[in-house]
C-alpha cells in the first residue's frame, strides 16, 4: 500500500485536532461539563458524566459526592448512597458527607438510618450547626415509629402517583406531626392533585421553611410557583417566578446561564404573553 506523504503544515493540524479531542474527553473537561449539567438542573446528563470523570480520574473523589447528589435528585437512592459510601471509604474524616447521607435517607422516609448518618457526622464536627440541627430533629422523630411509618406510606403513595393519598398522609405529617422537612412534597402534590390554591399557599409556606432552614432550595420554591401559574395559565406570573429563579441560580453560580431549563421556560411564557415574539409554525 502507498502511504503518501504528509506536509508539516498538515501534520501540525492533525496534531492540533487530535490534542482537541483527547482534551474533550479529559477528566477535567468531563467534569466541567458535569457540573454545568448540575447546574442547569440536567441530573441525568450530570450523573453520566460525573460517571466518566470518575472512571477517568478516580483520585478526584469529590467526585463521588456530586454523583451522589445526582442520583439522589434523580431519585435513584441506591446509586447516591453507594457513591456518598465509596466517598466515606476513601475520606471517612469528611463531616459533611455523614451529613448528605443523612439527607439521602430522610428524603427517603428511613428516619432511622438519617439518624444514624448525621450522629456520624456530629461525633466527628460536633460544633457544626447543620448537623446538631438535623440530629436532633431526626432524634426526635426516630421517638415517633408511627410517623416514621406515615412517611414511608406517604411516598409509597407519591411514587405511584396516588395524589389523594399521599395528600392526605402528607397533610397529616406536615400539620399535626410538624414534619416541617416534608412541606415541599406536600406542596408539589396538591398541586398534582390539582388543588392549585391550596397548593400556592402551601409554597408560600415552603417559601419561609427554606429561607429559614434550607436556602439551596430557594430556586426550586419559584421553579415550582412558575410550573404552577403556568399550568394555570397565568403566563405572566409565571415568568416572574421564573426570573426570580434564574436569578438565585445566577447568585449561586456566578453566571446567568442562557441554555438552562429556567431559561427555556422564561422564553416560553415569552412567546405566550407577547405572541409577537413567537416562533413561525
Amino acid at each position: 500500500m502507498i502511504k503518501l506523504p504528509f506536509s508539516d503544515r498538515t501534520r501540525r493540524i492533525a496534531v492540533q485536532l487530535a490534542a482537541v479531542a483527547d482534551s474533550s474527553a479529559s477528566p477535567r473537561n468531563l467534569s466541567q461539563q458535569a457540573d454545568a449539567a448540575r447546574d442547569k438542573g440536567n441530573w441525568a446528563e450530570a450523573a453520566a458524566l460525573y460517571t466518566k470523570a470518575i472512571a477517568a480520574d478516580p483520585a478526584r473523589t469529590g467526585l463521588l459526592v456530586q454523583l451522589g447528589h445526582a442520583e439522589k435528585e434523580l431519585g435513584n437512592y441506591d446509586r447516591a448512597e453507594t457513591a456518598y459510601r465509596k466517598f466515606v471509604g476513601m475520606n471517612p474524616d469528611n463531616a459533611d458527607v455523614y451529613l448528605q447521607l443523612g439527607h439521602l435517607f430522610s428524603r427517603a422516609g428511613e428516619s432511622q438510618k438519617a439518624l444514624e448518618w448525621y450522629e456520624k457526622g456530629l461525633k466527628l464536627a460536633p460544633a457544626d450547626e447543620e448537623l446538631i440541627r438535623h440530629t436532633n430533629i431526626a432524634r426526635s422523630r426516630s421517638g415517633k415509629p408511627g410517623v416514621q411509618l406515615k412517611r414511608l406510606e406517604a411516598m409509597k403513595y407519591v411514587e405511584q402517583q396516588d395524589w389523594s393519598r399521599a395528600r392526605q398522609l402528607l397533610r397529616e405529617l406536615v400539620t399535626e406531626d410538624n414534619e416541617r422537612d416534608m412541606i415541599a412534597v406536600y406542596a408539589n402534590i396538591t398541586k398534582e392533585d390539582g388543588d392549585f390554591d391550596e397548593a400556592k399557599k402551601l409554597y408560600g409556606e415552603y417559601r419561609a421553611y427554606a429561607e429559614a432552614f434550607d436556602q439551596n432550595s430557594l430556586e426550586d420554591v419559584e421553579i415550582q410557583l412558575g410550573h404552577l401559574h403556568k399550568l394555570n395559565g397565568d403566563y405572566k406570573t409565571a415568568l416572574s417566578h421564573y426570573i426570580l429563579a434564574r436569578n438565585v441560580r445566577a447568585q449561586r453560580s456566578g453566571y446567568i446561564d442562557q441554555t438552562g431549563s429556567i431559561e427555556n421556560e422564561i422564553q416560553a411564557c415569552i412567546s405566550e404573553i407577547y405572541t409577537c415574539f413567537a416562533p413561525p409554525a
